[in-house]
């Protein structure tokens, strides 16, 4: 079957070479400027609440998901595995963490073979 990685990244510190697909998340609200979510990361729920606030949020999940829907069967059918799909932005530790996170939940419904990494978690 198709292997999907996805991966949160840093701009600061280049795109992964390793990544087929990039989507860029720096257009959203950035916790980091709120004093009280700037220590945390999109795995907080108070970063997740922030991060969801922005309107622009739910129509780019939306439309990545679907992207997504439409690319995977055909890439499986290529024979293309494993398929890495990256989310950068400023930090690496919000925007991009929080998207990763909402698309692993939707993926892993459909896909056996899902993995995760916050390369500046990490």
């Amino acid at each position: 079957g198709l292997a999907v990685s996805l991966m949160s990244f840093s701009y600061k510190r280049g795109v992964p070479r390793s990544v087929d697909m990039v989507f860029d998340c720096r257009f959203l609200r950035n916790p980091y400027w709120d004093s009280s979510l700037r220590s945390l990361d999109g795995r907080s729920a108070d970063v997740a609440n922030y991060v969801q606030q922005d309107a622009r949020f739910m129509p780019f999940l939306e439309k990545v998901t679907d992207l997504c829907a439409l690319l995977l069967p055909a890439y499986k059918e290529e024979g293309k595995s494993p398929l890495s799909i990256g989310f950068g932005c400023t930090g690496g530790q919000h925007r991009s963490v929080y998207i990763c996170e909402k698309l692993l939940g939707r993926f892993s419904k459909n896909m056996v073979n899902v993995q995760l990494r916050h390369r500046e978690l990490n």
